[in-house]
């Protein structure tokens, strides 16, 4: 299964978590291809803690998916 960033992955992050991202504490542009392919190893590793997104964690098959998409060489 190809995994695509605008169809699988952007849709996961809610305006609100891109607002937050996009915040004092941080730059990064979670609805930015780039950005989120530059990131993509710490926002995987706050995703599986539960930290991200702040107001609850991903379900795990949300979670799994961006792993995978990550595998797959974004």
């Amino acid at each position: 299964m190809t995994i695509g960033f605008s169809k699988d992955i952007a849709p996961l992050f809610r305006p609100k978590d891109i607002a937050a991202m996009k915040g004092v504490h941080t730059s990064i542009d979670l609805s930015s291809y780039d950005d989120v392919c530059k990131w993509s190893a710490q926002i995987l590793k706050q995703l599986q803690r539960g930290s991200m997104p702040c107001d609850g964690a991903w379900p795990e098959a949300h979670v799994q998916l961006f792993a995978q998409w990550i595998a797959n060489g974004q």
